[in-house]
């Protein structure tokens, strides 16, 4: 009796993983807009109410609104991270 293995069958390959489902990463980028949007209207209405306390009319409603988008950009990034 030959005790040698026989060469693989190419057939008897394991199958690829399934993709991920459409769950919890799915409602993480739903959210981006959401998100975004609200570091946006934040950012710019603390900038407002300073501006009133201090009377400068849009100097910190402009810093406000740019502390935004930064905040808006820097969450977008660290959720699609997790998914590179």
């Amino acid at each position: 009796m030959d005790k040698t293995t026989p060469p693989p069958d190419p057939d008897d390959r394991p199958s690829p993983p399934d993709p991920p489902s459409l769950g919890a990463g799915a409602i993480a980028f739903l959210t981006l807009g959401i998100a975004g949007a609200a570091a946006l209207v934040a950012g710019g209405a603390i900038g407002y109410l300073v501006d009133r306390w201090a009377g400068t009319s849009p100097l910190f409603t402009l810093l406000g609104l740019a502390f935004g988008v930064l905040v808006a950009v820097l969450m977008t990034v660290a959720r699609v991270r997790k998914y590179l």
